[in-house]
């Protein structure tokens, strides 16, 4: 073995490399690096015949040195420094590559963090660092930005507590911060890079980080202030900013008459790292940071490093930050210009009644509930529950999807056989597409407008209908409800619109089927009960309603009884006491719920 230079152009590549992929802009890097500062590490190579001489490892190297050759930077003749080892045989020259590459260790980011700094701060620039490393300037920001990091968290990544993702997202808070969310870690909280990002850039402006007097606030708080101060939040957050700042440009102005500087940013994340701690006898600034969020951090007793002017720019804020810009109107201000531009409009369509009626039926097609809200098409269970059973359905149901079906076409909404619908699913049928779905509001106003009083008249009443069934489906209602008093109004009754089938009777247990074949008179055609499994009385009793149906007053009674039977969870509740009338406020329609 021994160690040499040899002349570019006498050297091979590899034949066979462990590492199967290689970035070629990590190759344009490197090859800015040998370019500055030369080929800091050998290259191992084996003799082959005729001075030539086979690299075995140190492939990358060896692509950036061609490179740099190719753009005329070098000739064939520089000096690559080498160790060549002789006598190699290919299974020995494939073992030294693949241990060459187990055995190599990627600088600690910390540590490459920290170099970077020490680099500028002794006046480098950014190029100088990227050219010298072989990366790029926004690679070595992003490694700067976890030079600013507390101590702890700066450890918490040398062991492995956290990965780089956390890390960088850590940059984006204060030390104060920092140290808390790692605790969370160590206490076994669960974060991911993303999390801890969404924490520290969407902090709400509680009381705990006011620096002003709280008296100078005159908003509300979703608490008292005499609550827990982190768990009380200002609701004006515009005025809280604005107080904020005005209490950190008040500290940094009284800090300015003692100390030999101050130092403020407004960044997610200082780039402490411009500073060090000042020693015995030397002058001492202050740095002040209000972060986008509202939260202050000070340090005093620093010394600025002698960092060049452009990279104190490039670098005072962190590439990992999102500057948000402030609106043009604070939110409450929105609000209150939204409110008046509201009850203006309301108070005008109290006298257009054609006009009221458009907005109804407008509001009822895109299921709004409130200015801004939207229900969905679960507001609806009745259709919803039948609306995949073709052959099975009720002639109820087929009524109101006519009538859905209807109006579709009229506006202009109904899908072609092979098209998409043009607002909604189409897999449920024209009711759904009606009041479900995202819509434009101001597109369907225009094609509601189109209609004659009588249709428009007729879209309203089928989406309220819509709109409007028992409103706890998942409960028998026996009481006075809103839904009962108006069904017994209308006369409804439900022998009219359904009978006993087998979905009905199989939700039955045996003892009931029993009990409901001799209170429906089925027992005259039926052998004894007790021969009867529970799926056979199924299906008797099913064919025994079926047949019964249709049934006159004139008939055998044991088929008027058949044509009469209905449980009790398929009426209409009872009539009202005498003394009172009233509707229970509880009682709300569907389409509130």
């Amino acid at each position: 073995m021994s160690t040499q230079r040899v002349p570019l152009s006498q050297l091979l590549p590899p034949t066979a490399n462990p590492r199967k992929r290689i970035d070629p802009a990590g190759i344009d890097g490197l090859a800015q690096s040998i370019k500055t500062d030369g080929v800091l590490q050998n290259l191992v190579v084996k003799c082959l015949k005729g001075d030539r001489f086979r690299v075995v490892t140190g492939e990358r190297r060896y692509r950036a040195l061609r490179l740099l050759e190719s753009r005329g930077e070098i000739g064939g003749d520089y000096g690559v420094p080498v160790e060549v080892r002789h006598g190699l045989s290919t299974a020995d020259a494939r073992r030294i590559a693949l241990v060459e590459n187990v055995q190599r260790e990627a600088l600690d980011a910390i540590d490459e963090a920290d170099g970077f700094a020490t680099l500028l701060q002794k006046g480098a620039t950014l190029d100088d660092v990227a050219a010298q490393t072989g990366l790029s300037t926004t690679t070595v920001r992003r490694r700067l930005a976890l030079a600013g990091l507390c101590a702890e968290a700066k450890q918490a990544v040398r062991d492995g507590a956290i990965g780089l993702g956390i890390a960088e997202a850590l940059t984006l808070g204060t030390h104060e911060q920092q140290v808390r969310i790692l605790a969370d870690i160590a206490d076994g909280g669960w974060y991911d890079a993303d999390d801890v990002r969404t924490r520290l850039i969407e902090e709400k402006p509680s009381v705990a980080m006011a620096v002003f007097p709280l008296e100078r606030y005159s908003g509300t708080v979703t608490s008292d202030l005499f609550a827990e101060a982190d768990a009380t939040y200002f609701d004006d957050a515009e005025q809280f900013h604005s107080l904020q700042r005005q209490a950190v440009e008040e500290l940094a102005a009284e800090r300015a008459k003692t100390a030999a500087f101050v130092d403020l940013f407004d960044t997610q994340g200082a780039p402490w790292w411009h500073y060090r701690a000042a020693q015995d006898g030397e002058n001492a600034g202050v740095v002040i940071n209000l972060t986008p969020a509202g939260r202050v951090e000070v340090r005093d007793g620093l010394v600025r490093h002698e960092v060049q002017r452009t990279v104190v720019a490039e670098t005072r804020e962190s590439p990992l930050a999102v500057r948000r810009e402030r609106p043009e109107y604070p939110s409450w201000l929105v609000r209150h210009m939204a409110a008046h531009k509201t009850l203006a409009v309301q108070t005008l369509l109290i006298a257009a009644r054609r006009t009221a009626r458009e907005v109804a039926v407008v509001l009822l097609m895109r299921g709004a509930d409130g200015h801004h809200g939207r229900v969905s098409v679960e507001a609806h269970p009745a259709c919803a529950l039948f609306s995949g059973e073709d052959g099975t359905r009720p002639r109820s149901y087929d009524a109101i999807e006519a009538a859905a079906s209807y109006f579709e076409r009229l506006l202009g909404l109904a899908p072609a056989e092979d098209d998409e619908p043009a607002y909604g699913p189409r897999s449920r049928g024209a009711w759904e597409r009606l009041v479900s779905g995202p819509k434009d509001g101001a597109d369907l106003y225009q094609r509601v407008k189109g209609l004659s009083d009588e249709d428009l008249d007729g879209l309203h009443r089928l989406l309220t209908i819509l709109a409007f069934g028992q409103g706890d489906m998942d409960a028998i209602d026996h009481g006075d409800s809103l839904f009962n008093r108006v069904a017994r109004d209308l006369g409804a009754d439900m022998r009219d619109w359904w009978r006993p089938d087998e979905t009905f009777l199989g939700g039955r247990t045996r003892d009931q089927l029993c009990a409901i074949a001799m209170e429906s008179g089925a027992t005259v055609t039926m052998a004894r009960l007790s021969d009867y499994k529970k799926s056979g009385l199924v299906t008797a009793l099913a064919k025994h309603f079926e047949r019964t149906a249709e049934a006159g007053d004139e008939a055998p009674d044991w088929q008027v009884k058949g044509r009469g039977w209905l449980p009790d969870a398929m009426r209409f509740g009872s009539e009202p006491d005498a003394e009172s009338d009233r509707v229970p406020e509880s009682d709300l329609p569907m389409a509130a719920e």
